[in-house]
């Protein structure tokens, strides 16, 4: 749904929009069909109106679904509790849910979400077990949205790995691997080394000694178990807006998502943009 490089109206979620789209991306990747095609809009807060999402954005991928061009559809975002509304107002079924950044160390807090998902056969993928560098020991990067408290409280707990010479990437990657209710964990890597050394904890050396044991549990107690699943939510989206009036656009951005819902396409409209994934 992010085409534009316009920082106040950067979000496309329109039907043929999306049609649009993935036929270029069928075309890219030279393939006829995608497994999954993720609505990604874990920055659905900047947008007032999710009406589109509901009423434009999945249909067209139910569209796209029933002519063969995808196989399932995914929905992707930070805030659980904004892709749980999304679910239950849509008529659209979804089939995956991936999550990120939330069956980690330090939020563990998507597991009080899981019997929803599985109540409705949808499947759960974790990622980001790493929590976007941040269960690192080369810590997370300038971007990060996680407040001082998570960060100071998450280098703490990298340095207690450290003076036990213990991987604190293989205990935050056992976690998310193992953490219950998940169907796939996702890891993310900078370069080949990185890929080698999650597939060697994943599939070669899986289960943690006794002494990684005992590590991890005091990590939780002594550190993660304060941070009461504290979160970033919102905190992209208040310096969004707070950018906007610096630069006078709120009101641009506004009109854009106001212009998009006037524009709602209709059945017909979206069934010829579908056909040209043909």
């Amino acid at each position: 749904g992010k085409y534009e490089c316009d920082y106040a109206r950067p979000y496309d979620f329109r039907a043929d929009k999306i049609l649009d789209s993935l036929t270029k991306s069928l075309r890219r990747l030279k393939l006829t069909y995608l497994d999954i095609c993720f609505l990604q809009i874990h920055d659905n807060d900047f947008e007032p109106n999710q009406s589109i999402i509901i009423y434009e954005t999945l249909p067209a991928l139910q569209l796209a679904q029933q002519s063969g061009k995808i196989r399932y559809i995914g929905i992707t975002g930070y805030c659980t509790q904004k892709i749980i509304e999304v679910i239950k107002q849509s008529t659209v079924k979804i089939d995956v849910f991936m999550s990120y950044s939330r069956a980690s160390l330090n939020d563990n807090s998507l597991g009080e979400h899981i019997p929803f998902f599985k109540a409705r056969d949808i499947a759960v993928l974790n990622a980001a077990p790493f929590s976007q560098g941040l269960l690192t020991e080369k810590g997370p990067a300038l971007w990060h949205p996680a407040s001082k408290r998570v960060v100071e409280v998450t280098r703490e707990a990298v340095k207690y790995c450290q003076e036990k010479h213990i991987s604190i990437e293989k205990l935050a990657l056992h976690y998310g691997l193992n953490f219950p209710g998940i169907d796939v964990c996702v890891v993310g890597a900078e370069n080949a080394e990185q890929v080698m050394i999650n597939l060697h904890i994943a599939w070669l050396n899986s289960a943690l000694q006794p002494l990684e044991a005992r590590v991890l549990g005091r990590l939780m107690r002594r550190y993660f178990d304060k941070l009461d699943n504290e979160n970033w939510e919102g905190i992209n989206t208040k310096a969004y807006w707070k950018r906007l009036q610096r630069l006078g656009l709120p009101t641009s951005s506004t009109n854009r998502f106001s212009s998009l819902e006037s524009l709602s396409s209709t059945v017909t409209s979206i069934s010829i943009a579908s056909s040209k994934c043909y």
